[in-house]
């Protein structure tokens, strides 16, 4: 597995699996880091229905639009058919401390359900 930031259209297309993780901005907006991949998938790629992925979406729960970006590739991903495994894990920065931490019992289960 390989674990790129600011990865590239051409890096995306590599793969048949991807763990997005995206934290959120603003009103619920794209990072400055990820935004450019979200914006090339949306207007470049369209139909991925072989992609499946993973989402961790990183946000406050004291902002209307908790969770914002990653929820933004979450229906990005779902309009163009891609398949999600697993669920969603959602990080609140007001109740969690320690993000990367959290992630790891989801990330093993993850992992599981990959095979």
């Amino acid at each position: 597995a390989n674990i790129y930031e600011e990865g590239t259209l051409a890096d995306w297309q590599k793969y048949s699996t991807v763990l997005v993780i995206s934290s959120t901005t603003g009103q619920g907006d794209l990072p400055d880091t990820i935004a450019p991949l979200f914006y090339e998938l949306r207007d470049n790629v369209g139909y991925q229905p072989n992609l499946h992925y993973g989402l961790i979406a990183l946000g406050d729960s004291s902002y209307d639009n908790f969770c914002g970006a990653g929820m933004q590739f979450e229906a990005l991903l779902q309009e163009h058919q891609a398949k999600r495994i697993g669920e969603i894990l959602k990080i609140d920065s007001m109740d969690i401390a320690e993000p990367e931490v959290f992630a790891i019992n989801w990330l093993e289960t993850w992992a599981t359900l990959l095979n």
